[in-house]
């Protein structure tokens, strides 16, 4: 049974994979600002989400779009930063988008909406302005990774196919289908698998007065 169900995964992940070409997820531009106390990034982007994420976030499954922000000085020493992690879903009872980051939730009526509100990202959080000198130059740099089944949904899909208890000493079939499922999922749907993570941009320089402020 068990090595029937991750096989069934596996055509199921492969199906996932037959469709048209996705324009490449990517951060098209970076605007650093200020809001508060804060250094925020205004990001545009493009090919989000896409239609590997879509039949995820269609069969009932949380793809995730992977923010990695960083202040860079002069010398490109990073002086911190922040990552976020924004958490794609479909109600396929009401047939609502949603997206969820650090406690919040923003809901859409349509994939036209969705998509409107992942290509211009305004005002994520990277870093106080506190640790800025008022003379020294600085710029954002961003990563984007984008995961069909985020990285704390892996671990729910296998517990679905394999059972929610994870093999022991019981036998070594059951250990060697969670482990294969494991590497199914890994191999179809994790960030870089799929040739869309791990891109990078950077801003222009900026000095901590040029900081637009968009408090109000």
């Amino acid at each position: 049974m068990r090595r029937a169900a991750a096989t069934l995964i596996f055509c199921w992940l492969c199906a996932g994979t037959v469709a048209a070409a996705d324009t490449p997820a990517r951060v098209t531009d970076v605007t650093p600002a200020r809001v508060g106390d804060l250094v925020v990034a205004r990001l545009a982007t493009e090919g989000l989400p896409g239609e590997k994420l879509l039949q995820s976030m269609r069969s009932g499954l949380v793809s995730a779009v992977v923010l990695d922000l960083a202040l860079v000085d002069e010398r490109e020493n990073v002086l911190g930063g922040n990552r976020v992690s924004l958490q794609l879903g479909f109600d396929l009872w009401e047939e609502i988008f949603s997206v969820r980051s650090d406690g919040t939730e923003r809901r859409f009526h349509s994939l036209d909406d969705l998509s409107a509100y992942l290509a211009e990202l305004g005002a994520v959080p990277v870093i106080p302005v506190g640790r800025l000198t008022p003379e020294a130059k600085y710029r954002l740099r961003i990563g984007l990774e984008v995961f069909p089944i985020a990285p704390a949904e892996q671990d729910r899909v296998e517990d679905v196919i394999v059972g929610d208890q994870r093999p022991r000493r019981e036998g070594q079939d059951q250990q060697e289908a969670s482990v294969s499922l494991g590497r199914l999922i890994r191999f179809f749907y994790k960030g870089g698998g799929d040739g869309r993570g791990g891109q990078e941009i950077m801003s222009g320089w900026f000095t901590r007065k040029e900081l637009r402020d968009e408090t109000h």
